[in-house]
């Protein structure tokens, strides 16, 4: 298949879009981190949200052998003052551009990466990246990385399958912070409903989804109602779009 990409990877990335989480996790949910870092054959993957114009770090999601959360909240200018002279960690600063997804390679090579502070200092062990970036509120960056270590670069078919899984993130970035932000009087199951009945599905499309009767999904609609104080689908959706942005 033409760059690269085989009908195994498209059968893994079918599987990936496929997965149902029941926890949105502290950024993105832990089953979505996993699933993608062994799909790009990665020995880790890192998600943080940072204010680059403010100097501060935010939460880091980083997934290798084991889970790890940093809340972030500390400060470091000689950090950011590296952050700024090296060209792959500033590019959508500089550029605006977040749509790309980009390698590490595509702006330094690998004795310049190797003599740099950046990986000396912050990075040592991390030989190759290919990162994405996802649409926050502004002043935030999000980006995704998966890291090596020394070896194989990441190579087009990676750019490719990352590039047709970025709206997916993106997607799986905005619901996850929509659950984690709504009621919390609702349960997972109603949450997921919601989520069906925010994209327009119909009770019949609903009921198939989740393996329910259309009297079960009814059902669950008027507790859901019940608990919101809404009396309208319109009305819960609304409801918890405006908790997302509480």
């Amino acid at each position: 298949m033409a760059d690269g990409i085989s009908g195994r990877d498209l059968a893994a990335l079918r599987d990936l879009l496929a997965l149902k989480v029941d926890n949105p996790g502290p950024v993105l949910p832990w089953e979505l981190m996993e699933s993608a870092r062994d799909l790009f054959h990665s020995d880790s993957i890192v998600l943080d949200r940072s204010q680059p114009a403010l100097e501060r770090f935010g939460l880091e999601q980083a997934l290798g052998e084991t889970q790890e959360v940093d809340l972030g909240g500390a400060t470091d200018p000689h950090y950011w003052e590296l952050y700024r002279s090296a060209d792959a960690c500033s590019y959508a600063d500089r550029t605006g551009d977040i749509s790309q997804v980009v390698k590490l390679s595509d702006f330094v090579s690998d004795r310049q990466w190797r003599a740099s502070p950046m990986r000396l200092e912050y990075c040592f062990g991390r030989a190759r990246a290919l990162m994405a970036y996802l649409p926050d509120e502004p002043g935030h960056r999000t980006r995704l990385y998966l890291w090596r270590g020394p070896g194989r670069d990441f190579d087009e078919r990676d750019r490719l399958l990352l590039t047709l899984l970025r709206p997916h993130l993106i997607a799986a970035f905005r619901a996850a912070e929509r659950c984690r932000q709504a009621p919390a009087a609702l349960t997972t199951r109603q949450l997921e409903l919601l989520q069906y009945v925010a994209q327009g599905y119909t009770n019949m499309q609903i009921a198939r989804r989740m393996r329910l009767s259309e009297g079960t999904v009814r059902t669950h609609l008027n507790h859901i109602y019940e608990r919101l104080g809404v009396s309208s689908r319109t009305a819960a959706v609304t409801r918890m779009s405006t908790a997302a942005l509480e």
